[in-house]
């Protein structure tokens, strides 16, 4: 399956670091909140469907924005007990955030990148469907590609397949919103 050359490096440092337990982060260091109530308790916001997705352009919004952690504990079945913020201004190409959960964890990668950047072809990747308008799994993370923007969901906290049938619902639900 194919993959995009700069998500190479997130999965290189994620697969260097998962055995500790850790998702890599790939920008500035994470500022943790450990209340849930205070982290992302609002609604996330959405796209209006008027022209304001970044799809195609603009800036990759903080994905600690795009789901309440309502949806986060809906969407995984867990608890949060700390969500991690990225820390990086408006404007940065990569944006990530992590929830913590008792027993598991999801975390959400979004950069920019070209559709041949994301085909390129990695070994082990496993095509994925029903989701964007490409997608593969790897190393327990989900990508897809929607327009110029890579989506990486990583669910971990069930079976392999569970884990990556609730990234795919994730990511659904990430698209409506980027």
């Amino acid at each position: 399956m194919k993959l995009r050359l700069a998500t190479l490096a997130v999965i290189s440092a994620t697969l260097f670091l998962s055995g500790c337990g850790v998702t890599a982060a790939p920008a500035a260091a994470p500022t943790a909140t450990t209340d849930a109530a205070e982290s992302n308790a609002t609604t996330p916001a959405a796209s209006s469907g008027m022209g304001d997705s970044v799809k195609d352009s603009g800036d990759i919004p903080d994905p600690c924005t795009l789901l309440s952690d309502a949806e986060v504990k809906d969407l995984t079945g867990r608890a949060i007990s700390q969500t991690d913020h990225d820390g990086e201004e408006t404007g940065a190409t990569t944006r990530f955030c992590q929830w913590q959960q008792p027993s598991g964890q999801l975390a959400i990668f979004l950069s920019r990148t070209t559709e041949s950047d994301f085909t390129t072809v990695i070994e082990g990747a496993e095509p994925v469907d029903g989701v964007g308008e490409d997608a593969f799994s790897l190393a327990g993370h989900l990508y897809v590609l929607y327009g110029t923007v890579s989506i990486d969901v990583y669910s971990r906290g069930d079976s392999d397949e569970q884990n990556i049938d609730k990234a795919r619902e994730i990511a659904k639900v990430l698209i409506s919103r980027v």
